[in-house]
């Protein structure tokens, strides 16, 4: 391995902050797609494989939601499901239960919130007087990332893109976010301008996993390269140089499924 790489001290989990934003993603137009999951290149190929943890540095993902905490969608979620699957809405106690939480206080907080905010209805005197009256399906569109050269870019929620994450591989709906691919660094994992990759945040990436990262503050879409504890960015097309870290490399997601539209 080239002396320039050098030894880098490890990876770091971001918040989604730095995306370019797109105009809003219309799904009432039923684009026609396809969607493909994304396999790991190094378990294809039986190739590298990570057998020591390296040292993160964990950062929560801020909300990807304006009007929700990390927290109220979590909640909401898990009254989705309950209503999904035809059970009886859940006690306070038992939203304690779910998430862990010491003091039925929390849950009152978060569900009053949901009410403010138009997700839910109380109904008085009744312990399973919760309804759901608006949710927050499918997965929050936040713009685009760059697929050729890194640049600086900046989130903005533009809408939902109407899929379940849980299909392909995402358990916490909370932890998707999807993105716009824009360039074409990345053709050689068949990710094109124009499709939009379908991310998991605050998860541990692989070697040869396709992460959107943050590399010395530009955002990019790229195959992440570990070796022990050296690390760096690799394009999929020849004709883009790998991205070595000056100082910080941040993942922000790793990508789970694409998404292409079929143009007429």
């Amino acid at each position: 391995m080239p002396e320039q790489y050098g030894t880098f001290s490890g990876l770091k989990h971001s918040s989604i902050s730095s995306f370019e934003p797109v105009k809003s993603f219309n799904n009432s137009r039923e684009p026609n797609y396809f969607l493909y999951l994304l396999p790991n290149v190094a378990n294809l190929a039986g190739g590298f494989s990570l057998n020591r943890r390296i040292p993160w540095h964990t950062r929560h993902m801020s909300s990807m939601e304006s009007d929700l905490t990390e927290a109220q969608q979590m909640v909401l979620a898990f009254l989705g499901e309950r209503c999904d699957s035809g059970d009886a809405p859940p006690t306070v106690r038992e939203i304690c239960q779910h998430f862990g939480y010491r003091s039925t206080r929390a849950a009152s907080d978060h569900l009053g919130a949901l009410q403010k905010k138009g997700f839910v209805a109380r109904e008085k005197n009744r312990s399973r007087g919760i309804r759901l009256i608006r949710r927050n399906d499918g997965v929050p569109l936040l713009g685009r990332i760059p697929a050729g050269h890194p640049r600086n870019t900046v989130a903005e929620p533009r809408g939902r893109l109407s899929l379940n994450p849980t299909h392909y591989g995402i358990h916490d709906r909370s932890k998707a976010f999807a993105l716009f691919v824009s360039g074409d660094s990345m053709t050689g994992r068949h990710l094109f301008d124009g499709d939009i990759v379908l991310l998991e945040s605050g998860v541990e990436p692989r070697d040869g996993d396709i992460v959107a990262a943050l590399i010395d503050n530009e955002s990019t879409l790229k195959t992440l390269v570990v070796r022990g504890r050296k690390a760096w960015l690799r394009a999929e097309n020849p004709n883009y140089p790998d991205l070595i870290p000056a100082w910080d490399l941040q993942i922000q997601g790793v990508a789970r499924a694409v998404v292409r539209l079929l143009r007429k």
